[in-house]
């Protein structure tokens, strides 16, 4: 995938997550932003190591993971974002969650994923959402 089309992808996740975040559907709402953290690392990757598009060499190929701690090690920015409490929110993600009883899922889970999501990929992709 090349840059603008994980920086596309990224912000339509996070749009779709807000979107079911409004309408109570938090368990779902999580499960999206936690993948746009996840594409916003992968971007940060890419522009880190001048790739044109996230595709690793068989040597990398470690790096298509879902593990969110693995991938801000080739971010270049790890000590950074550590720092950041909405570091220690997003970190809790995985796609496991997709298997997670929705019925436990709350609008304070959603909203404090959403909001570490947005600070998270503006310092890691320099990008608005």
């Amino acid at each position: 995938m090349k840059p603008v089309e994980i920086l596309d992808n990224l912000t339509q996740k996070y749009q779709d997550a807000l979107l079911l975040y409004q309408h109570g559907r938090y368990a779902n709402a999580i499960y999206l932003a936690g993948y746009a953290v996840e594409l916003a690392l992968k971007l940060a990757i890419v522009q880190r190591l001048g790739w044109s598009e996230f595709n690793p060499p068989a040597t990398l190929r470690c790096l298509k993971v879902h593990d969110l701690s693995l991938l801000l090690r080739f971010t270049g920015q790890e000590a950074q974002v550590k720092r950041q409490q909405a570091w220690s929110k997003v970190v809790q993600w995985s796609p496991e969650i997709r298997y997670h009883n929705p019925a436990h899922a709350s609008d304070a889970d959603a909203q404090a994923l959403l909001t570490a999501t947005k600070q998270l990929v503006e310092q890691l992709c320099k990008h608005s959402l």
